[in-house]
């Protein structure tokens, strides 16, 4: 496995027994079969100033992949809202959750997010003595092919959805710009973890979305900071436009609200589409490689 929790050089200790507690927590409220870490943040925070004392802070972010049992009788959706609500400043994490036999069907199927963090994720938890054998292939050309799909359905929506709020903007309909500016935001995150994960998420949850994107592109936290109340109230807004844009009829949106979100997302439209265009460019690359000199295709594990 590629990622060790285990690493003095990943985390430190007290890092370490943390993620060993998220998945304590996870398997005490939710009926789990594995708990996978498949990618970590390391912060390390120093500041020194002459009249203050000296002061220095590490912390991590973790992404985990929780599939729960089949015997968990919650939906999928409380089982994701559960997952997520474990949130401390010392546990950090983000969680992708999938039913057990989901998990199982894309493992044999090929699926290449399930694979790659089956294969090179750090196992935090196993109901099972064993994980199972993987017997998918995944196919370089054909897993192209469906990026750029993804990629050109969910950019493109987002590109468009761009181009109503700044009409909505010209015409002074603050509250449809900030929901077009959502559709903005929600549309390109999902083009984002469709090309870099492989993910196609069926959600409205931007803050979850746009924390798994930021393990991805940290610059994108800074984006849409939720540091003070001023920008907490701007998320939330930005957030609640989604529904109370449309049924609230108390919601009302000030121009310069408007404005902020929109140049926000402007932001995250470049910091979506330089990354994921890398990320097309390597698998167009490693497609076009001959043979001979082709990294090894992920092959299924031997019995």
């Amino acid at each position: 496995m590629d990622i060790d929790p285990n690493d003095p050089i990943d985390l430190v200790g007290t890092h370490q027994l943390a993620l060993r507690r998220i998945a304590q927590a996870l398997t005490a409220r939710i009926d789990t079969a594995f708990i996978f870490c498949f990618g970590l943040q390391c912060h390390e925070s120093r500041y020194t100033h002459c009249f203050a004392q000296h002061t220095s802070k590490r912390w991590f972010k973790a992404d985990i992949l929780l599939v729960c049992d089949d015997s968990e009788q919650r939906c999928l959706y409380d089982i994701q809202h559960l997952a997520n609500n474990l949130n401390t400043d010392e546990q950090q994490y983000t969680a992708v959750v999938l039913q057990d036999r989901d998990a199982m069907q894309r493992l044999a199927a090929g699926d290449a997010f399930v694979c790659e963090v089956f294969r090179h994720g750090a196992l935090l938890y196993s109901k099972a003595i064993a994980l199972p054998v993987r017997q998918g292939f995944v196919c370089h050309a054909t897993l192209l092919q469906k990026t750029r799909e993804g990629w050109r359905r969910w950019f493109n929506n987002s590109c468009q959805f761009m181009d109503c709020a700044i009409y909505c903007l010209v015409e002074r309909n603050f509250n449809m710009a900030v929901f077009m500016v959502h559709q903005t935001v929600e549309q390109a995150c999902k083009a984002m973890l469709k090309v870099m994960l492989y993910l196609r998420p069926n959600t409205h949850n931007l803050a979850w979305m746009l924390k798994l994107c930021s393990s991805l592109a940290p610059e994108i936290a800074t984006v849409f900071p939720r540091d003070n109340p001023q920008d907490k109230a701007l998320f939330n807004l930005l957030k609640n436009s989604y529904t109370h844009s449309r049924y609230a009829a108390g919601f009302v949106v000030k121009e310069e609200e408007a404005w902020t979100l929109y140049y926000r997302a402007s932001a995250l439209l470049r910091i979506a589409g330089d990354l994921s265009n890398r990320r097309i460019a390597e698998l167009e690359a490693l497609v076009n490689t001959p043979p001979a000199i082709r990294p090894v295709a992920t092959q299924p594990d031997s019995p």
